[in-house]
């Protein structure tokens, strides 16, 4: 096993066109960066959410409401990883990835996770069959890597708007539930961000992107 793993730290450092030594051989192997997979969205498709949150007044709700530049279509959240692990992420991501076409999908309305009478997550509801066959993959693949903890739940699409963070009344349910949002896009890549945190709040950044057929 350690055989292994000093072959891979070389063997990958050598395609960074990085030099292998001691400080690069920790951060290989002990370094943590938090990351996850998602589609991003074109600046336009944020303007016109920021618009929904605006026009249907969501943030004098009790919920966090998610910054403009870090709206996503949620995928699989890894958690921290080591670089190495992170390595072994995209090379499962592209083999599963290989040959897949782009597909388009539809923002429809909003969804309570997991449920309104648990209010925990405001989310829109993506629509794509082709979408939910994909994420399935990806559970079923990063599954088989160790470090990876195993899904038990369907993937279901979403663009997460806010964590709710106090009581909703049935006022404020009644208003999520007529939000009106419809919306269709062409998604042709799939991304690994990395997440961190600033004196301002969360940052995403695109780690790693694979461009679609």
């Amino acid at each position: 096993m350690i055989k292994y793993m000093l072959y891979d730290y070389v063997y990958n450092f050598r395609l960074r066109g990085a030099k292998a030594g001691p400080r690069s051989f920790f951060r290989y192997f002990f370094f943590m960066l938090r990351v996850f997979l998602g589609i991003d969205l074109n600046p336009e498709l944020k303007f016109k959410i920021e618009k929904v949150k605006s026009k249907n007044k969501l943030i004098d709700l009790p919920i966090k409401l998610v910054e403009a530049e870090n709206s996503h279509i949620a995928l699989k959240f890894l958690d921290e990883l080591k670089d190495w692990q992170i390595d072994q992420v995209i090379e499962k991501m592209t083999l599963v990835l290989k040959g897949v076409k782009g597909f388009f999908v539809a923002i429809d309305k909003c969804l309570i996770f997991p449920n309104f009478g648990n209010p925990r997550v405001l989310a829109l509801q993506v629509e794509s069959q082709t979408l939910v066959d994909l994420g399935q993959k990806i559970f079923r693949e990063l599954d088989k890597l160790q470090f990876v903890v195993k899904e038990e739940r369907k993937y279901t699409p979403h663009v997460t708007l806010g964590r709710i963070k106090g009581k909703l009344t049935g006022s404020d349910k009644e208003k999520i539930a007529g939000i009106k949002f419809k919306v269709s896009f062409l998604v042709n890549t799939i991304c690994l961000f990395a997440s961190g945190l600033s004196s301002v709040g969360p940052t995403y950044t695109v780690f790693k992107k694979w461009k679609l057929q």
